[in-house]
């Protein structure tokens, strides 16, 4: 399940918000989740779904957010019109999770982001269901928020990630494979068909990103992430997990979010 929502920045105002802002806006999430179902969100953001394979998923993921009239301030900050801005959140779970948010957006009324010596507020001025969309064996996709996926390697005693461009022949497989694992925890068993591979569309753009989580402490850390249109060909099922989980790495942190395209 998938919500819009429509964020008009208080008093009539421009709001400014870090650029780095998808760590505050995934805290901010799980706060007003906190206010409809607190025994719930506490769980997720503590732990969350354990896949077969031992890993830890939060299976909810949400976009970029729709800025109008988008500017930077001073290299640091992102600002827009008084105009209402845009936000999506997605999850499968939409009893647990979907509608405890849509819940805590009317306990709340308003939506803060604070981080980075920033502070916005924004009403909620409207919120609607969006409809899934219908899966195909082949179907092309572009981002709503980057995509990030990663490998390991060591260097001296420690683990250290290697994020992978969508054109890294490793890259197909790893977006299968996780999308298989977050299959298993909704279903309880493996798809008859696991099928799945990811290809960016001919003469499409590559946009690399590198997002700060936590910026500006000492728990920061450096995630890169790309944005591009893409092919998806094999299981329409592990395409609708990735459309209502999101696709790749870091989903509940802002990365992953896709949606159809013509």
């Amino acid at each position: 399940m998938r919500i819009r929502i429509y964020l008009t920045p208080v008093d009539g105002r421009s709001a400014t918000i870090p650029i780095n802002y998808q760590y505050p806006l995934s805290a901010t999430i799980y706060r007003i989740l906190h206010e409809a179902a607190p025994a719930y969100a506490e769980f997720l953001h503590q732990s969350g779904y354990r896949s077969p394979v031992g890993r830890l998923m939060k299976l909810f993921t949400f976009s970029k957010l729709w800025i109008p009239d988008v500017r930077i301030v001073n290299g640091r900050g992102l600002t827009g019109s008084e105009k209402p801005w845009k936000l999506q959140i997605g999850s499968p779970f939409q009893d647990e999770f979907v509608q405890n948010v849509v819940r805590g957006l009317f306990f709340q009324r308003r939506l803060v982001l604070a981080a980075e010596g920033f502070h916005a507020e924004f009403e909620i001025t409207r919120i609607e269901v969006l409809p899934k969309p219908k899966f195909l064996p082949e179907m092309k996709f572009k981002c709503l928020s980057p995509i990030t996926v990663s490998t390991g390697y060591q260097r001296g005693d420690k683990f250290r990630a290697l994020y992978l461009s969508p054109e890294d022949p490793r890259f197909s497989e790893l977006v299968r494979k996780n999308l298989l694992q977050k299959y298993e925890i909704l279903h309880g068993k493996q798809p008859e068909d696991g099928s799945l591979q990811f290809r960016v569309l001919p003469n499409a753009r590559i946009r690399s990103r590198l997002i700060a989580i936590k910026s500006g402490t000492p728990e920061e850390t450096r995630i890169r992430a790309f944005e591009t249109h893409f092919l998806l060909q094999g299981n329409p099922d592990l395409m609708e997990v990735a459309w209502e989980c999101g696709i790749g790495e870091h989903n509940s942190q802002g990365f992953g979010m896709i949606e159809p395209r013509e």
